[in-house]
């Protein structure tokens, strides 16, 4: 998953102490304690992005479909 110019990696769920990492320019950092943080706002993250492209096609489908006045 994409996180701004990085790409976040999630561990597997048997990867013991590493918690997932962080890859940039074929450099990866390993997480550890932020890994339950970083998943709750990856995940809040990409809740609202389908929430707001929801709306925005909605919104879009209204603005097309008004009579010009």
């Amino acid at each position: 998953m994409r996180l701004g110019s990085h790409t976040y990696l999630p561990a597997p769920d048997d990867a013991g102490p590493g918690k997932g990492a962080l890859a940039k320019g074929g450099l990866l950092v390993t997480l550890e304690a932020s890994e339950e943080i970083l998943q709750e706002f990856v995940d809040t993250m990409s809740f609202l992005e389908k929430q707001i492209s929801q709306r925005w096609a909605s919104s879009e489908t209204w603005f097309c479909g008004s009579s010009a006045e």
